[in-house]
């Protein structure tokens, strides 16, 4: 706080009643400030700058022009490590990686293997590798990012303060009718290292985000309700692990798709059949049922499985299943129902607002 009001007195300087020339300590001073990380130093400089009168702009505009270009400079240094290792490059290297494989093995999973049990064993060994790429991910997009962030943020705002402050001097002010956070994103956009920043910035915050939709759906799905047992949410579980490690949606369990499901379980274990289609009136087909269960989105997708009461066994059973897997592995769905009769599973998927 000491600093302010001394910078304010050496630019307060006057000789017979008008403003002289800043003296050379000012200049340096308030160029110091003008390009220092902390926004206060900064503004103190600015104003002391404008208290000099009209017989120091000229000076004033051309310490404006070298903060301004100081600024730029900054920016380029620190995306390119000197303030320490860019997390966010070292992030993009590795995601561009997960990206490539994502891609490679969504292939795989969604081909018609024609159930070869070689093909599914390679299925499995690249999902295993698939996911701990993804866990390594994961873990770069949780770096702590503070540090980094704030030297980048401060010589980009320092850029946006001087760009605003030397309209005083244009006729035409480029960015005259814009507002100070748009014209903070047209400078970004302009600047090449600050605009390859910020979208490694948005990819890592996007990785963020699915590791906490992730989470949110998980713990909606144990809190379901009384609705769902625990072999729903285990086997939900299981599923939306492996769809995020593709780069999908993760499924919420939805209470009416579920009773539809679990009404075609229990049909199934009580008249011996094992089909899509019903015999049983009004629920031919898996649309009737989700319909008739009162279900109001649009059920996309059934699988059916008989032999187990284990939630895993039900999984890997459908995993093998090349059908099967496409269902679990679609990319539109948001919403699934799964329901239990022993040792029958139906499945279904679905979309919903």
């Amino acid at each position: 706080m000491r600093l302010v009001p001394l910078l304010l007195c050496a630019a307060t300087l006057t000789v017979n009643g008008q403003t002289t020339a800043p003296p050379a300590d000012f200049v340096k001073r308030a160029g110091q400030w003008m390009i220092s990380p902390d926004p206060a130093k900064r503004q103190a400089a600015y104003r002391s700058w404008l208290q000099l009168g009209e017989g120091a702009m000229k000076d004033y505009e051309k310490a404006l022009r070298i903060s301004q270009k100081y600024h730029e400079q900054k920016i380029d240094k620190v995306t390119r490590g000197e303030s320490g290792k860019n997390p966010y490059e070292i992030f993009d290297l590795e995601c561009r990686e997960l990206e490539s494989e994502r891609e490679r093995v969504m292939k795989l999973i969604r081909t018609d293997w024609k159930k070869e049990g070689r093909k599914i064993d390679m299925l499995r060994d690249e999902m295993k590798s698939l996911t701990k790429l993804h866990a390594r991910v994961n873990k770069l997009a949780l770096a702590d990012t503070k540090t980094f962030d704030a030297a980048f943020d401060a010589a980009v705002s320092g850029l946006c303060e001087a760009t605003r402050e030397l309209e005083r001097f244009e006729e035409e002010p480029e960015f005259a009718t814009l507002d100070d956070e748009e014209m903070r994103e047209e400078l970004i956009a302009g600047h090449l290292e600050a605009k390859n920043l910020v979208k490694l910035r948005d990819k890592l915050l996007a990785a963020r985000e699915a590791m906490t939709r992730l989470a949110a759906t998980d713990k909606a799905n144990k809190e379901a309700g009384n609705w769902a047992d625990s072999s729903m949410y285990e086997f939900a579980k299981v599923l939306n692990r492996e769809r995020d490690v593709c780069g999908l949606t993760p499924l919420r369990l939805e209470e009416k798709l579920s009773d539809a499901s679990k009404g075609h379980s229990a049909d199934m274990a009580r008249l011996g059949f094992f089909a899509h289609e019903s015999p049983v009136p009004n629920k031919k087909t898996p649309w009737d049922r989700a319909r008739l269960a009162g279900f109001t989105g649009n059920a996309s997708g059934e699988n059916i499985y008989m032999g187990s009461t284990n939630f895993q066994a039900a999984y890997d059973g459908w995993f093998g299943s090349d059908g099967h897997r496409f269902i679990m592995f679609a990319g539109g769905p948001n919403v699934l129902g799964v329901g239990i009769s022993g040792v029958h599973w139906t499945m279904m998927t679905g979309s919903k607002n």
